[in-house]
């Protein structure tokens, strides 16, 4: 049991074997700061390498019927320089969820926010619009599209 405020849990490749409901309870018992902390350097790349792995799993392929945009997810703190990012690319299309190996096209939509933020999101322990308004995330090319975004995937645990 890990106690609240600390982040334990995120000092090994322990995240990839978390399911979701676990996830989310952890990273709601974990301080901003600390989540902000631990999630740097090696830690950092396992806990992005696996949002991103599972994001097609959290597809809603009824909702997602009709929706076809190529996504940017550009993760802020590479490097632990504050101004290099990782960057991500999944392919909506087809009521299916595809990541790409590399960049496409333009992006329809490219979204920029820090590790810390996109896990809280993912996790269902944070609100994507309250993370814009708070300037934590930001979101550019068709906002049409992107406001579509929350309603296509399962945000926290099922």
């Amino acid at each position: 049991m890990t106690e609240r405020g600390s982040a334990g849990w995120l000092e090994s490749e322990g995240i990839t074997t978390l399911d979701a409901s676990e996830l989310a309870r952890l990273v709601d018992r974990t301080s901003e700061r600390e989540l902000r902390h631990r999630l740097i350097g090696g830690v950092r790349e396992v806990a992005l390498r696996e949002i991103f792995r599972r994001m097609p799993e959290y597809l809603r392929p009824a909702r997602a019927a009709g929706f076809d945009a190529v996504i940017s997810w550009q993760i802020t703190g590479a490097g632990g320089d504050g101004h290099s990012v990782d960057e991500y690319w999944i392919h909506v299309h087809d009521s299916r969820c595809t990541m790409l190996s590399r960049q496409p096209a333009p992006a329809d939509i490219s979204i920029r926010t820090d590790p810390a933020t996109l896990l809280r999101i993912v996790t269902g322990n944070e609100d994507p619009i309250v993370a814009v308004l708070k300037q934590r995330l930001s979101v550019r090319g068709d906002l049409a599209q992107a406001a579509r975004l929350t309603k296509l995937f399962t945000v926290g645990p099922t």
